[in-house]
């Protein structure tokens, strides 16, 4: 919780909680013996009994600020919300019980009745006061909790769209049309069927985006439905040059990850680096301890960079700090190149969770 928040609650907690202690104090005390006693009270008298009405809710107050910021650090709300509020609300209340009983030790003019009735009727409002502030720690929790679960959507709605304009791009640069058509031209000619599944394979990519664009996350299989119309147009023009190969484990897995995650690296892959039948390029996909999806390649540079090369791993990296808070670790070795991207499942509350083992 911010600490603007609580600057409001000072802010209008002290006027309110004093104005509330007094207004109890006197409806619970008899009036005889509230008047009676202030007859007897000088000018000082009433600044110090005005003081001590202050200070009363200023106590209860500042202790459930700092209890808060104390348990904050040991047992956070996230944790177990309701064990949470249980602690902090019974700490709190001994705290105040402690700060009564101190105070009611001091030796007070007894025309101020500071007496047995007293002690409880203080000791009692002090336990409603703590009760009320513990609430609306816990709802300014809830509530933040709304704010950034709100926020954290919206970005990874942004993130996803930025994937699909990525990976969009990808397919839509100028080289690549060429390629593509110039392929298809030579099939038209050679293989008439090859060419007709080529165009086929060519949809599904765009069809596969375009459906997707608003999915945060999708299933393993889906996935590697759509990388391997991907593949198959890359392997239709260089052949035995791109070999992708991809663990029976991971087909059969059940988990998701982030769309479009597998053609950016695999984009990444074959857009800066060199091969040729003779030493292609080699793409592993694979499954690691069950909660890890490697995507792993051999590598050889080529010697002019070109650019953006590390757009696609930030927007794969913000999504998936994003949807599991973990990063996506990145190996780049002497001679390959590895992204180690977290699996992901959906619990009963629709929440993506990264797998825990």
């Amino acid at each position: 919780m911010a600490a603007s928040n609580y600057k409001f609650l000072r802010l209008y907690g002290y006027p309110i909680f004093c104005l509330l202690t007094n207004l109890i104090f006197f409806l619970i005390n008899p009036y005889e013996r509230t008047f009676n006693a202030w007859k007897q009270f000088t000018v000082l008298d009433f600044f110090i009994n005005s003081l001590i009405s202050l200070l009363f809710p200023l106590a209860v107050i500042e202790t459930g600020i700092w209890l808060t910021y104390f348990l904050n650090q040991r047992l956070h709300w996230k944790r177990n919300m309701k064990m949470r509020f249980i602690v902090q609300l019974i700490a709190h209340m001994i705290i105040v019980l402690l700060i009564v009983n101190l105070f009611f030790r001091i030796p007070f003019p007894a025309k101020f009745a500071f007496n047995q009735l007293l002690y409880r009727q203080s000791s009692i409002t002090g336990m409603i006061f703590c009760l009320v502030i513990t609430s609306i720690f816990a709802t300014e929790y809830l509530v933040f909790r709304l704010n950034n679960a709100r926020i954290e959507a919206s970005k990874l709605s942004e993130l996803a769209v930025q994937a699909q304009l990525d990976a969009l791009k990808l397919q839509l640069d100028p080289h690549f049309l060429f390629n593509n058509l110039s392929t298809l031209t030579s099939l038209i000619e050679e293989n008439p069927s090859l060419s007709v599944n080529y165009v086929v394979k060519l949809s599904s990519i765009y069809r596969y985006m375009m459906s997707n664009r608003t999915q945060n996350t999708i299933a393993v299989a889906v996935e590697l439905d759509f990388i391997k119309n991907v593949l198959f147009l890359h392997q239709t023009r260089y052949g035995q040059a791109i070999r992708v190969n991809i663990s029976t484990e991971v087909e059969e897995w059940h988990g998701e990850i982030a769309p479009l995650t597998l053609q950016l690296l695999i984009e990444n892959a074959i857009k800066h680096n060199q091969f040729s039948g003779d030493a292609p390029l080699i793409i592993d996909i694979y499954l690691q301890e069950k909660k890890w999806l490697v995507v792993r390649n051999n590598k050889k540079p080529k010697r002019v960079k070109e650019p953006g090369a590390q757009l696609g791993l930030k927007n794969i990296t913000q999504r998936y700090v994003l949807l599991c808070g973990n990063k996506p670790l990145i190996d780049d070795g002497p001679d390959y190149f590895e992204v180690k991207i977290p699996l992901l499942k959906i619990n009963t509350k629709d929440d993506v969770k990264h797998f825990d083992h």
